[in-house]
């Protein structure tokens, strides 16, 4: 249950949950046991593109974070918080020395921490048969 809480708060799986990360469904035939869990133990080494968090770097020397939502003539809209779609955050076009790619995940770190060995296993078997493994990890 507590795996089932962090991984379907930002992803998908199946017809059911979060929007915020990849979708999980198909993982099984994108990735062995041992790549997914570098995966989530390593979320930075290779963001999926459609989930690369934009940076910011405005003349102050301040950044922000996020999604960019909005492009406005003389403003560009980011949201800084997935989770939050009202965490928007206005940045001034003329106030912007450069926006790119940040190289940091939106995954929390240590997200199998508070799991046992044969949790995480559980949890990886799930996501790889795509739901038909009969683990009750996540119902």
């Amino acid at each position: 249950m507590r795996a089932a809480a962090a991984c379907f708060a930002c992803h998908r799986f199946g017809n059911e949950r979060g929007m915020i990360g990849p979708d999980l469904t198909s993982a099984g035939a994108h990735y062995n046991a041992r790549d997914l869990l570098d995966q989530i133990l390593n979320p930075s080494k290779e963001i999926n593109e459609q989930f690369v968090p934009t940076v910011i770097t405005k003349t102050n020397g301040d950044t922000v974070t996020g999604t960019i939502v909005g492009l406005g003539n003389d403003n560009v809209t980011i949201n800084t918080d997935l989770s939050d779609p009202m965490q928007k955050v206005g940045v001034d076009r003329k106030q912007i020395v450069s926006i790119g790619p940040f190289k940091v995940s939106p995954m929390p770190p240590m997200l199998l921490s508070s799991l046992t060995e044969s949790e995480i296993l559980d949890l990886l078997a799930y996501i790889l048969s795509g739901g038909d493994s009969g683990h009750r990890l996540f119902r």
